[in-house]
């Protein structure tokens, strides 16, 4: 099963809603408008562990333009959470992949740069 079904520059769909921004969507298909940003911080790193995700994926544009502080994939580490960055067309094709192996995995993508 795909939740995330395709992605644009600038927009991306989820279940059959297309959205114009960037999102964080989890393993259930439960979606959160994300703020735009060039950085996966650790405020953001934090509220997603709340959900006690496996894995996280991060859709870091389609040049790759989002940057993980070194401090997120430390703590990543210590907490077991593993991170996978993508461009965001693959993190789209990782992220269902981990959902239809029934993973407890959430996308963060950024649908620009």
């Amino acid at each position: 099963m795909s939740l995330i079904e395709s992605v644009g520059f600038g927009e991306i769909k989820v279940k059959g809603k297309t959205y114009y921004s960037d999102i964080v969507v989890d393993w259930e298909g439960n979606i959160e408008l994300r703020k735009k940003s060039h950085v996966f911080d650790m405020n953001e790193f934090v509220h997603l562990l709340e959900k006690k995700p496996e894995i996280i994926v991060i859709g870091t544009g389609f040049s790759g333009c989002v940057k993980i502080p070194e401090e997120v994939i430390e703590v990543s580490k210590e907490k077991g959470v593993k991170l996978f960055p993508e461009q965001t067309e693959k993190a789209m094709d990782v992220f269902n992949a981990f959902v239809s192996e029934k993973r407890k995995a959430i996308a963060v993508i950024h649908t620009t740069c």
